[in-house]
């Protein structure tokens, strides 16, 4: 009769395939993970020191609504007929190069450009723009 000997016996595990299913497991995880309204950070901007702000005190204003009616120191337009609309600012007073754009906040962004760019052509170079929020 053959008896067995108490041998020690080296018990190991393969961790390769353990640390291979881990990353898949991550992976995973990464890829499918909702991303929230957290990926937005809140930023506190530099002031400068140099830059003075100053309000545009005029007479003229530009009102861009967002259904494309525009309103030229009150006197309503629409904004598919540009030729009126540059008519209209040519005939404002000067005031000194000044005027006030406010466009609503859904408006088109084609048609506030489109205004700076009549302003800019008949020499209204201090523009002060601001949105008309709903």
């Amino acid at each position: 009769m053959k008896f067995l000997s108490q041998k020690e016996s080296n018990f190991s595990i393969e961790i390769t395939p353990l640390i291979d299913i881990v990353f898949l497991l991550v992976i995973f995880f990464v890829v499918t993970s909702k991303v929230g309204d957290s990926q937005f950070l809140s930023l506190d901007l530099p002031k400068t020191e140099s830059f003075e702000y100053k309000a545009v005190q005029s007479l003229n204003e530009i009102v861009i609504m967002n259904d494309g009616s525009v309103y030229i120191n009150d006197e309503l337009l629409n904004i598919t007929d540009m030729s009126v609309i540059e008519n209209s600012i040519f005939n404002l007073p000067d005031n000194e190069g000044s005027i006030i754009l406010s466009a609503h906040s859904e408006s088109l962004h084609i048609w506030v450009i489109s205004v700076m760019d009549i302003l800019n052509k008949y020499g209204f170079d201090e523009v002060q723009i601001r949105t008309i929020e709903k």
